[in-house]
């Protein structure tokens, strides 16, 4: 049975008029609590994390209470490594000074840490913070807090929160010098407050990896960067595909790649499977339906050729066995179809089925149940065949790939992708996952398929050699550890990981939209005559900001609103909420009037302009001549936006447009 060991401190600890007591976190209902005698051992180390991390005042609660580590990690590796260990809490409170808390395993190997204050308790100072601060402040801590830590860690990245009062920084762990993939350390600096307000480890399984030594992992690459590269380029290099974006309203062709990774020992494409992702839940293919009432269902039943309710009630039987019990039947549909939705048990155990209310084609299936200690011998190639010959009975083949089939095998289940392929072009993200378990049954199956009008998708001047060119530049593939089943393995691939796209404008996206290094690739040639180069700086800092334009350049509707979405700059925009039409004004110069409207609006303060009878008449020269922007830009006033002379007609330049969004931030 796992013990929770509570330790309970005595006032001898020396720690002030603070009140010692036992803390008992829910962990599993089996736990026990065990108070033990509190070591001389144990007292030091409160008094040096308190020193650590500049813990002082007089706390009226402390607590210490210890967690046994999740021994299923997915990795046997790290399951034997992080056996009977457990993480140690120390944590501080008040009504009036707030809280602290700091833990740390049993091996004293640093794991977070939290402070807050009570906003009474805030220090009102004007002093204004910046990311050399925020530096200074977290490595005066880490230095002291994690043993090597400049060997364990480099920083990677850092961000400025627009509106707040934070700057984080990232920090990339290392094992030997070599990135461990997806293990970051966050931190952030309070700008109210000058001190680091959180620290904390994230990535898979970032607890069990501070006990990873470096002298364990010692071993070289045998194939070089370059070698990497061209197996990259053999392998999964980037191709040309489809983009959907804004719930089908958007498509694009841009060149993309699931990357594979490579053993740097051996070249060879490894496989890592050691993260199931695959997550079975059912499908919510009707997502802005709500289920039909009865009297709904029978005023529509028969219309549209649909299929009876017992003919769906059959075909569920027939395709989950006779063992399930169908518990209801509801009608749902979307702009395209109906559908019936299927609640199924078993044994007490859930499950649902999405059918095509038209022609009973499968939609969705999740009849998956956890099972612990299960490991699969069904092959790749059983499950292959069992997932195909479901599809074809059950399911629709149409635009599938059947040949670019993905398969991956984890502890009881084998996953299976079938990509969709349109006019000879990939789908990102689309196409249908079939899952079969130990027992050689299909447990899921979701089809993920969008109604986008792929003859919008305009061809793009970008090469397949130029793409990947960018790609490789990005420093985004490159050497690295990766957590496997058996322990870290030595990879060339993905540094972040991210689905990389390339679109017409030669810049790298992730599948989001999102800009990979944005800051880094923020620059104006014309920057030396700026007007405030420090606020150029700031909104660069908070990744807004263009590629590729000068400051003096005019700017378009569409460009504008991806300044507003900061590091996304995505191919679809909800113009329609600010009662513009997309495709007439997207590629046109924006005015002023309309920056200001929209300004106003996402910060949404729309609905201050709705009022009437409390505003000036007098704020500009001829205001009543602004017409319907007249309220938008007495706000904007109001709030700051607007530091010079309006003129509503003019077209703005980038520089003026980005100080009308300093303004409203800062």
């Amino acid at each position: 049975m796992k013990k929770k060991i509570i330790y309970a401190l005595s006032l001898a600890l020396l720690l002030g008029p603070v009140v010692a007591s036992v803390e008992k976190a829910n962990y599993t209902p089996t736990d026990e609590a065990v108070t033990l005698e509190v070591t001389e051992a144990e007292k030091k180390k409160v008094e040096e994390i308190k020193k650590i991390f500049s813990i002082t005042g007089d706390y009226e609660s402390f607590t210490i209470s210890s967690d046994p580590m999740n021994s299923d990690t997915g990795s046997e590796y790290l399951n034997k490594l992080i056996k009977n260990k457990s993480i140690t809490t120390y944590r501080w409170s008040d009504e009036k000074l707030g809280e602290a808390s700091v833990s740390y395993t049993n091996d004293g190997e640093f794991i977070s840490y939290n402070k807050w204050r009570n906003s009474s308790d805030e220090k009102n100072n004007k002093k204004k913070y910046s990311k050399d601060d925020a530096l200074k402040a977290a490595e005066n801590i880490l230095k002291k807090a994690i043993k090597d830590f400049d060997k364990k860690y480099i920083l990677s990245d850092y961000s400025i929160r627009p509106g707040s009062d934070y700057i984080d920084l990232t920090y990339q762990r290392l094992l030997a010098g070599i990135t461990l993939a997806d293990n970051y350390l966050n931190v952030s600096f309070s700008t109210e407050t000058g001190e680091i307000s959180d620290m904390m480890l994230m990535g898979d399984n970032s607890y069990a990896i501070t006990f990873l030594k470096d002298k364990d992992f010692k071993e070289k690459a045998k194939i070089s960067p370059q070698e990497a590269e061209k197996l990259f380029l053999e392998k999964s290099p980037l191709t040309l595909s489809y983009k959907v974006s804004g719930g089908g309203k958007s498509v694009e062709k841009v060149f993309s790649s699931d990357v594979v990774d490579i053993d740097a020992l051996t070249g060879k494409v490894f496989k890592n499977n050691l993260r199931d992702p695959f997550m079975p839940y059912a499908t919510e293919e009707a997502k802005d339906s709500a289920a039909l009432s009865e009297v709904e269902v029978k005023k529509i039943d028969g219309l549209k050729d649909l299929k009876k309710k017992t003919e769906a009630k059959s075909k569920a039987l027939e395709i989950v066995g006779k063992s399930y019990t169908v518990n209801s039947i509801s009608l749902t549909s979307d702009k395209d179809n109906y559908y019936y939705r299927i609640n199924l048990e078993k044994e007490k155990n859930p499950g649902s089925l999405v059918l095509n209310a038209k022609n009973l084609k499968l939609v969705s299936l999740d009849i998956w149940t956890d099972k612990k200690d299960v490991k699969t011998k069904v092959t790749d190639e059983e499950a292959k065949k069992i997932a195909l010959s479901f599809l074809e009975k059950y399911g629709d083949k149409t635009e599938l790939n059947l040949e670019k089939t993905d398969v991956k095998k984890f502890d009881y289940t084998t996953i299976l992708f079938i990509p969709r392929f349109v006019n000879s072009l990939p789908v990102l993200g689309e196409g249908i996952t079939i899952a079969v378990d130990d027992e050689k049954n299909v447990v899921s199956y979701e089809k993920d398929f969008s109604s986008a009008d792929f003859s919008k998708a305009k061809d793009i001047a970008l090469t397949k050699d130029e793409a990947n060119k960018i790609y490789l530049n990005s420093k985004n593939f490159g050497l690295k550890y990766e957590m496997t089943d058996k322990g870290p393995k030595l990879l060339y691939g993905k540094i972040k990981n991210i689905v990389p796209l390339v679109g017409e404008d030669k810049i790298l996206r992730d599948i989001s939209g999102n800009i990979v290094n944005f800051k880094e690739q923020i620059s104006y040639e014309d920057f030396d005559k700026a007007r405030d180069k420090d606020a150029i700086n700031s909104l660069k800092d908070m990744e807004i900001g263009t590629i590729g334009k000068k400051l003096s350049d005019k700017i378009t509707y569409k460009e504008y609103l991806s300044l507003l979405n900061g590091g996304y700059q995505g191919e679809y925009y909800d113009f329609s909420r600010y009662d513009l039409d997309g495709d007439k004004v997207k590629d046109k110069k924006i005015s002023e009037k309309d920056a200001i409207k929209i300004l106003v609006i996402d910060r949404g303060f729309e609905d201050f302009t709705k009022a009437k009878g409390i505003f000036k008449e007098d704020i500009f020269k001829k205001q009543k001549s602004l017409g319907d922007y007249e309220n938008y830009y007495i706000i904007a006033k109001g709030f700051g936006y607007i530091d010079k002379e309006i003129n509503p007609d003019k077209e703005p330049s980038l520089e003026e447009v980005l100080y009308l969004i300093y303004n409203s931030i800062k």
